[in-house]
């Protein structure tokens, strides 16, 4: 005998909404996972090209540092002197190189006037100088060229603010000045912190010293160095604010015509120079501007580099020191990525081309 089974009811509507929906949930958490693995594969991708393009931007700035560097060793070797006539000195036009374009100029560093050579300076040897320049002699120091360095652009050039700047970057906690700072006035700051005690190591650190601002740091950063060592300025690539700096016996008008004599062969000449604008014998200027502190030569140079490639654009500036004409040596290297609101090229862009600084200040 045969046993027939029931007939199966179908699903009620409610049923065949709950599998809807069933599916529908998978089909969205199926898509979230894909979705999720794509945007992770987009990113990593994404990281490895700009490393790849990181790495090749960095070897192209190397092979542009190494190339300045044979100019600068071949200059030296055929010129005893260092000007802004010279093949190192002119800016470099945009270079097309595999899939970017690079750019930049060397900028003579001995043009500028040292800020570091404010260490030389003791309680002693600061007290004994405002002394003797109380006597109004027009004797030219290291901080007469930053005082009047300062003056010149418009700035507060007022003798406590040098001593600021001694106390920055000498070793010692002992204050120059009474109206100087170390550390027990750094300290009552908000935040609070502590002096360098070192030298600068770049012009925009200049902010952080007591009494000055970033605007200070921004005005005196074509015409200021941070050099670690003693560094004497070249008279031959000096701008006019500096040139004018040199001695409170030239003005304007006399460093232009100075400017329009160089370049000089020798310091000699151009103390020579000197005294016919001055109206001073040079023998006497030799001691009113000590000669430890003017060259006609240049051994710190800062390549400005400007490099993009596809949608990496980086900044790179390598500080270099040349000694004699087979040695020269990096001293630092600076790389910067640029973003798009930054760029130069951007009109509102409120980031300066560095390469003009030396351009501009040629023709002041």
């Amino acid at each position: 005998m045969t046993r027939i089974s029931p007939p199966v009811p179908d699903p009620t509507p409610a049923q065949r909404g709950i599998a809807l929906i069933t599916v529908l949930l998978l089909l969205v958490f199926v898509l979230t996972i894909v979705g999720s693995l794509f945007y992770r594969h987009q990113i990593h991708l994404q990281k490895a090209t700009r490393s790849i393009l990181g790495e090749q931007a960095l070897l192209l700035l190397l092979g542009a540092e190494s190339w300045v560097q044979a100019r600068l060793l071949e200059d030296a070797r055929h010129s005893s002197i260092d000007s802004l006539d010279e093949g190192w000195a002119r800016r470099l036009p945009p270079l097309p190189v595999e899939g970017g374009v690079l750019a930049g100029c060397v900028i003579d560093l001995n043009r500028r006037i040292n800020l570091n050579n404010l260490a030389w300076y003791t309680n002693k040897s600061w007290a004994d100088e405002l002394a003797t320049d109380y006597r109004q002699m027009p004797r030219t120091t290291r901080r007469t060229l930053v005082r009047d360095l300062m003056a010149n652009l418009g700035l507060d050039a007022a003798d406590h603010r040098i001593a600021a700047l001694v106390d920055w970057v000498d070793s010692d906690a002992w204050l120059v000045s009474p109206e100087s700072a170390e550390d027990n006035e750094y300290l009552l700051l908000d935040p609070p912190y502590r002096p360098a005690n070192h030298p600068l190591v770049d012009t925009a650190e200049i902010a952080l010293v007591q009494g000055f601002s970033g605007a200070d740091a921004l005005a005196l950063e074509p015409y200021a160095a941070t050099v670690a060592e003693d560094m004497p300025v070249n008279v031959n690539t000096a701008p006019l604010p500096v040139l004018v700096a040199l001695s409170p016996l030239v003005s304007v008008e006399d460093a232009r015509r100075l400017a329009a004599r160089r370049p000089f062969p020798s310091l000699a000449d151009f103390y020579k120079a000197l005294s016919s604008i001055a109206g001073e014998p040079a023998q006497t200027l030799y001691g009113y501007l000590p000669a430890e502190l003017v060259s006609v030569t240049s051994q710190y140079f800062l390549l400005q580099a400007d490099f993009r490639l596809d949608e990496l654009h980086l900044a790179y500036a390598s500080v270099m020191y040349r000694q004699g004409s087979n040695s020269i040596q990096v001293l630092s290297r600076t790389v910067t990525p640029i973003p798009p609101m930054d760029d130069p090229g951007n009109t509102d862009s409120p980031r300066p081309d560095p390469c003009q600084f030396q351009e501009v200040t040629d023709q002041s």
